[in-house]
């Protein structure tokens, strides 16, 4: 990546996106854009090729996902599995459509089964069971990693 290239930190509130916007500050990466969930809503396709159309980012970093822990992924598992997607599809659509030069999409350790040995390789995806208190959050995530692969 150039230290001028135009970078949109998808996420980059969150845990992961926020500590990836850090590490490129720290190296001298300036031409950061980040956009929080009362900003942009990545769940709406047409504000997100709105966004993508108006910023042009060079490079795509994708942290972004809905969260909400044990209780909140084991009670609305629809909701997660479809906002993730939604999320995943819209930011690698429009990225595709947008000829983005590099999209790099994070996952998780759980989209790995919930007794994979460690450490985790990639040929133990969808070998067994995933963490029942994450599954639907997981399945959203491997199923936009698959498209990537």
């Amino acid at each position: 990546m150039n230290k001028t290239s135009k970078i949109y930190v998808a996420g980059h509130t969150g845990m992961v996106g926020g500590a990836i916007w850090s590490a490129l500050k720290a190296a001298g990466y300036e031409n950061l854009v980040g956009k929080s969930s009362k900003e942009l809503d990545l769940r709406n396709q047409n504000a997100v090729l709105e966004f993508f159309a108006n910023e042009k980012p060079e490079i795509v970093i994708d942290a972004a996902a809905r969260v909400g822990g044990i209780l909140a992924n084991n009670d609305y598992p629809f909701t997660f599995l479809m906002e993730n997607m939604q999320i995943q599809n819209n930011l690698i659509d429009t990225a595709l459509k947008q000829d983005v030069e590099k999209f790099i999409f994070l996952g998780s350790s759980c989209i790995y089964p919930k007794l994979a040995p460690q450490p985790l390789k990639e040929e133990c995806l969808l070998t067994s069971s995933l963490e029942p208190t994450n599954e639907w959050y997981a399945i959203a995530k491997r199923q936009s990693n698959r498209w990537l692969s």
